[in-house]
């Protein structure tokens, strides 16, 4: 008998391990997010009420991300999922359909959102442009109305801890309002705010910032800049006086190098996700290091 047992006991602690994929806080809400930017959205407003993970860390590429078996078990698990919508996530329809999870509440961030068209990162749906610019969160005004969903959305799931929701997402709000405010008064006294991108990311930031994006080295998601293309930016850079060349974790560095190269443009990284550089781990941290290295580097 003890070897049947031994068994049991196994296949008892693998179906464990794999039904239950998030280490969840006893009496919280379980929320899975796409991204990490959504996971410290999350985290601020829901603080010791939630568990929250991430899909994807800061490092990798949510435009090109593949499923894993262990994401569907998390959001078959999880009470809430948390995307950001607008073609970005194009994998998370399939997602929570695999996780037959009926009672999960789907959060959709983008919504109500305007996006921009026309700035290079455009998505597209069979040959067709569906969606504008995904890259909502790099502008803080666009932020908070994301959190104020996401907000509202654990308020219905635990109307118990309804006043913490409110007073952190306050609190919260009133941090984005200082930070911008602080960012708006450095950049201000910048006489040179123009940079080539690496990666669309940036419309949305360099809009509510008052910087100004010159020119892409990849037009649109998972494209290779063709030769012609990067000759012109050569020739852009040389004749504007482009002083920097922003770049991104997550992209290959060898061709802003070659630019760089070519024109003595600067390359400096820049993330759009929290975590993917050092002193980036929260939401608020990576604005302040993209602002700071970009004010650096831009300054006469």
């Amino acid at each position: 008998m003890a070897k049947p047992l031994s068994y049991t006991l196994i296949l008892a602690f693998l179906l464990a391990v794999i039904v239950f994929p998030v280490d969840a806080k006893p009496d919280t809400t379980i929320v899975v997010t796409t991204l990490s930017v959504l996971q410290d959205y999350v985290q601020q407003i829901g603080r010791e009420h939630v568990t929250v993970t991430s899909l994807i860390s800061g490092l990798e590429n949510g435009h090109s991300y593949a499923l894993k078996p262990s994401d569907i078990l998390a959001v078959r698990q999880a009470h809430m999922f948390v995307t950001i919508g607008a073609g970005l996530e194009v994998w998370a329809k399939q997602l929570v359909e695999s996780a037959q999870n009926s009672t999960l509440e789907v959060v959709v961030t983008s919504k109500g959102i305007s996006l921009l068209r026309n700035t290079g990162s455009i998505h597209t749906k069979g040959g067709k442009h569906t969606f504008g610019n995904p890259h909502i969160w790099l502008d803080p005004e666009n932020a908070k109305s994301m959190i104020r969903q996401i907000t509202t959305r654990l308020i219905k799931l635990d109307r118990a801890n309804r006043r913490d929701y409110l007073a952190n997402q306050a609190e919260y709000l009133r941090e984005l309002d200082t930070l911008q405010a602080d960012i708006k008064r450095r950049v201000k006294k910048l006489p040179d705010r123009r940079f080539i991108s690496h990666h669309p990311a940036w419309p949305y930031f360099a809009r509510r910032f008052g910087f100004k994006i010159v020119g892409n080295i990849v037009e649109h998601s998972g494209a290779e800049p063709s030769a012609k293309h990067l000759s012109t930016l050569v020739q852009q850079i040389k004749k504007t006086g482009i002083k920097v060349i922003v770049s991104e974790p997550q992209l290959n560095q060898k061709i802003p190098r070659i630019l760089s190269d070519e024109t003595g443009a600067r390359v400096v990284t820049l993330t759009a996700m929290p975590g993917a550089l050092p002193g980036t781990n929260t939401y608020t941290a990576m604005l302040r290091f993209n602002v700071s290295t970009l004010l650096e580097t831009l300054s006469p």
